[in-house]
This record gives structure tokens, C-alpha cells and sequence, in this order.
């Protein structure tokens, strides 16, 4: 029994209807997962995108230093980015998850040839509670002492580093002191200094000719030499010291003068970085290559020593404990020093190879400051770093505008389509094409509530163009039906051979529109992707939809046989 298309098109519109008004999407507490539910509401469970609702957009650098010093093969560093980045985005989506944020997205971004992690929020204005939910990230790093010897090629490879350090800091000089805060772990210090020449590091008193010359938020040039001497007292009260050398540069922040005891000084306020001259520790590396760091991080407990002293034990997925099980071996009596943040937490000497996937913290640990580690490890681990690089804000009130301003934009057009086809085919078209045109709307709002697609300001661009198209295969359809008949054919023959001849037109027309779109989603930003998906659906219910509902109400408006 052949079924009348009209009746499937009834059916999908009355189905549409019941989607759009009656269905929506809850948002569970427990797991942030969106569920369908049955509403009344339906206005506010369309799904908004950022540029719609407003929201913040989070981008923050990887900090890869580490693991570019280590592997010199470019398709190895490649591989090891890639898994972190993975890590990465599934960490934040665990972190936001559990606050029932649903309405958000974090992506891989490329921008200058490097790679950024985007985080955006929907519905979410204020850039703190932003930040609160994304979080700090803790890097967990396990290292080993370094027993090489100082040589011209690690000096140059160090003084390579400060330079590096001084360009980006030039370039983005507030972000100086981010850009090296979790490197104390590979000698790389930040400080700020405020007072006078004689209150600060010796570096600054062995160049104070340089600092005396320099104009505020300056930046100094690389300087080498000892960069202070830290004295240090043992336990018969001898008086020791360590003299730090490497690579300094610095930005003077201010300088101004001021009365301390009754004179005059010049005071100064200085931020500046230290890269020294040589690593006390070094990345735990296996005989396989493999980097033993937070990317093996199971979960974190605590525990007590054998003295009965609270400490906080991290436990490794399967192939960390190989890893860490393969280092112990090779490095017993030696020290592997435990980093979190770049601060080193402990250091104890290897009495034996560990191959149950625990690596212990002891220290100077109470019970309640052990279960914070713990808790802090298991809610921040990181294998990498993350730098905020940059914070986007949109209001949601500018959203809104948007939206209404897109809305209205989309009824202009409609009415101008309902005058255009009377005044070119007659009342009977206009109101023809206004059905189809209504259902077509009702379809694709369907579709979006049952898919819980977020509606962007990129999308309804991309719908209110797929009208102008659809419109124009309209107008393909009326022009090959008057052809028709002006050959003297008859009514049911010509709508159907309207809609065959203008059939390839109407298809070529639509997939051409479609590649451009598809270009510019390969440019990998939303607002580019957003477009891209929405000119899929609507290219797929023009064909689908449109053409053969405007076939057959052809034929219920003109063909009398029908």
C-alpha cells in the first residue's frame, strides 16, 4: 500500500510541534549530563551557544618546556603533546562536570602554529567564577638527581633558555611572571623586589650603573654572573654558603624616591627571572623513554610511615607502576624528588625497586594538611602546566540583543519572501511557500531541541541564508512549472517535470554552498564550525523537505485530479 507523502510530512510537523513546545533538557546535579524531560517552558530549553546566552571563553598555553628539552625527535614530542592535551581536556571536563556545568565546551586550538587549550562556559558571566571552576592545575613531577657536570654546552643551553624567557616577556609582560611561577623545579625562579639598591640581590648591586639608567617597565638585557649567595648554618653552627650564578633579566617596575631614616633613596621595584647556571634535579625518564610524571597519576590517599607520621602515598595507573617500578630499580641509593607546582615536597633516597604502583610523600605532614594534598592532587593533577593566556567575557544581556536582533532580521526576511513570490506568482504561491517555509522552521527546531544543538549567532546566519536558497530552489521549481505549461502540458505532468528538471540545479546549488562552508570549518575556530553544521541541515532538509512538500502541495492547490 503506497503511503501519501502528505501524511509523512503532517506527521514529521506535528512531531516537530510536540519537540519544540513540550520537550526539553535537564541538566543532572549528579552526573552534568542533559537529559530529555517533558516542559511547558519551551522558550527557555532551546540550547544557546556563548555569543548567545554570554559566558566567558578561557584560552591557556600548555607549558611543553620540559618535554621539549627532553625528546629531540619531533614526531616523539608530537606523540607525548597529543596524549597530554588528551589528559588534559578529560580533566576538565571531569572538573566542570561535577559542578552540573553542562553548557560548555574545551577544544584543542591551534594559533600560531602552537597549540592552546580553549575552555569556553555558556551562561556564565563573571570571569572569577569562571576561573574557580576551571581551577588551579597542579603539575605532578617525579625527578631525579642530576649528576652531570656543568659544561659550555649546558651553560649555552640555559642562557638559551633565559633568552627565550626575555622575548616572551617582552611580548606579553604580563604574563612574565606566570610563564615561569611552576619552574622552580628546573632552577628557573621568578622574584619582585621592592626597596633599595643595597636591599636587593647582589646582581643588581654588581650592575646598578645598568639599573640606574633604565626608565620604568623597562626590560633589562640578559645578564650573567652570580645572581646572589645564599648562606646556610650546620648543626655545629659553621657558616656555609652557596653562591647562585646563571642568567638574569629583569623589568623595572618603578623607581622613585623616598625618606628612610631621615635621607633620600632611590627606591626600586623589580620583577625579574633567574634561570641558574646549572639543574639540581632531572626528568625520571625510563630506559624505554617513558617520562614518569602525572600522566601515570591514579588517585591520591593518605596514609601513615612506619613511624607513625601521616604522609600522602600516589598511586599509578598499570603502565606507571611499570615505569616507576623499571626507575627504582635502576636508581637505588640515589634520591627521586617529588614536585607538585614546581615546589619540591620530598626527596628520599631509593632503598629498593617499587613495583606496587605507590610512590609515598612524607614530611612534615599533620593529618588534616595530608588529606589537602591528597584532595588537592585528585582534583588538580596535571601531567603540563596550564598558563591563562587569555579571558574573553560576553555579556549576556549583549547576547540577548544579538539573538532578538537575529530573530527580527529572520521575520524581515520572511515577510519580504511571502511579498516577493505574490507580486512574481500570485497569492496562491505565497501562501504555498509560506507552508512549506513554516514547516521547514518547525523541522529544524525540532531537530535542535531532540539533538540539543546550541544555538549560535553563526548558526542562525547560516539558517537565514539556507531560507534565501531554499527560496531561490522555490523559484527554480515555479519557473520550470511555467515552462511547462506554457508548452501545453498538463498540470499534474508539469509539477512533476518541474521538480525532476530543477532537481540537479537545486542539488548542485545547495552542495556548492555547502563546500564553502565545509572550507571554512576546517579553519577550526566555532564560530566557523557552528556555520558549517548548521548549512549540513538545512542543505539536507532542503532536499528532503522542501523540494518534495513543495511538489506535492503543488499538486493539492493545482491539480484538480489530486
Amino acid at each position: 500500500m503506497k503511503i501519501n507523502k502528505k501524511w509523512i510530512f503532517l506527521g514529521l510537523f506535528l512531531i516537530s510541534l510536540f519537540l519544540v513546545f513540550f520537550v526539553g533538557r535537564t541538566t543532572d546535579p549528579l552526573t552534568g549530563k542533559r537529559q530529555l524531560s517533558i516542559t511547558t517552558n519551551w522558550v527557555k530549553y532551546f540550547r544557546k551557544w556563548l555569543d548567545v546566552s554570554g559566558g566567558t571563553r578561557l584560552v591557556y598555553k600548555i607549558g611543553y618546556e620540559k618535554y621539549e628539552q627532553l625528546y629531540t625527535s619531533s614526531a616523539e614530542l608530537n606523540a607525548v603533546k597529543k596524549t597530554i592535551e588528551e589528559i588534559i581536556l578529560k580533566n576538565i571536563d571531569q572538573r566542570i562536570s561535577k559542578l552540573g556545568v553542562s553548557d560548555y565546551k574545551a577544544y584543542v586550538q591551534k594559533l600560531d602554529e602552537q597549540n592552546y587549550i580553549a575552555v569556553e562556559i555558556w551562561g556564565i558571566a563573571d570571569l572569577d567564577q569562571a576561573k574557580e571552576i576551571i581551577g588551579k592545575t597542579l603539575e605532578l613531577e617525579f625527578k631525579l638527581e642530576n649528576k652531570e657536570p656543568v659544561t659550555a654546552t649546558s651553560l649555552a643551553s640555559r642562557k638559551a633558555i633565559a633568552q627565550k624567557l626575555l622575548t616572551e616577556s617582552k611580548a606579553n609582560p604580563e604574563l612574565m611572571a606566570k610563564a615561569v611561577e611552576w619552574r622552580a623545579s628546573d632552577n628557573i625562579f621568578v622574584g619582585f623586589y621592592s626597596g633599595t639598591l643595597d636591599q636587593l640581590p647582589d646582581i643588581y648591586k654588581n650592575n646598578k650603573n645598568r639599573l640606574i639608567n633604565m626608565k620604568n617597565n623597562e626590560f633589562s638585557s640578559i645578564i650573567d654572573g652570580l645572581y646572589t649567595r645564599v648562606n646556610t648554618q650546620d648543626a655545629l653552627w659553621n657558616q656555609t654558603g652557596v653562591d647562585l650564578k646563571g642568567y638574569t633579566f629583569f623589568q623595572l617596575l618603578d623607581k622613585g624616591t623616598a625618606m628612610l631614616s631621615g635621607k633620600e633613596e632611590t627606591v626600586y621595584q623589580i620583577l625579574d627571572i633567574f634561570v641558574q647556571d646549572k639543574v639540581n634535579w632531572v626528568q625520571a625518564v625510563d630506559n624505554n623513554g617513558n617520562v614518569l610524571n602525572g600522566a601515570y597519576f591514579r588517585f591520591a590517599n593518605t596514609s601513615t610511615s612506619q613511624i607513625g607520621e601521616p604522609v600522602v602515598a600516589i598511586n599509578f595507573d598499570e603502565k606507571g607502576k611499570e615505569i616507576f617500578c623499571n626507575l627504582t630499580e635502576k636508581n637505588i641509593g640515589s634520591p627521586m624528588a617529588i614536585f607538585i607546582g614546581g615546589n619540591l615536597l620530598t626527596s628520599p633516597v631509593i632503598q629498593t625497586k617499587i613495583c606496587w604502583g605507590t610512590a609515598q610523600i612524607d614530611g612534615s605532614f599533620t593529618v588534616d594538611s595530608a588529606k589537602e594534598l591528597a584532595t588537592s592532587l585528585n582534583d588538580w593533577a596535571m601531567p603540563a602546566p596550564l598558563i591563562l593566556m587569555q579571558e574573553e567575557k560576553i555579556n549576556p544581556s549583549l547576547g540577548t540583543n544579538a539573538l532578538t536582533g537575529s530573530l527580527i532580521a529572520g521575520l524581515i526576511g520572511f515577510i519580504a519572501i511571502a511579498i516577493l513570490i505574490f507580486f512574481m506568482y500570485g497569492f496562491k504561491k505565497m501562501i504555498l511557500t509560506s507552508i512549506v517555509l513554516i514547516v521547514f522552521l518547525a523541522i529544524l527546531a525540532g531537530f535542535m531541541k531532540l539533538t540539543d544543538y546550541a544555538l549560535s549567532l553563526s548558526g542562525i546566519a547560516a539558517i537565514i541564508l539556507a531560507i534565501g536558497m531554499w527560496v531561490d530552489a522555490n523559484i527554480l521549481i515555479y519557473e520550470r512549472l511555467r515552462e511547462e505549461l506554457k508548452s501545453g502540458k498538463s498540470m499534474e505532468w508539469s509539477i512533476d517535470s518541474a521538480k525532476e528538471r530543477s532537481r540537479s540545479a537545486i542539488r548542485d546549488g545547495q552542495l556548492s554552498t555547502w563546500l564553502i562552508a565545509l572550507l571554512l570549518f576546517t579553519m577550526g575556530t566555532n564560530m566557523f564550525k557552528g556555520f558549517w553544521f548548521m548549512m549540513l541541515v538545512t542543505l539536507v532538509l532542503t532536499l528532503l523537505v522542501n523540494v518534495p512538500l513543495t511538489k506535492e502541495l503543488l499538486h493539492m492547490f493545482y491539480d484538480r485530479k489530486k
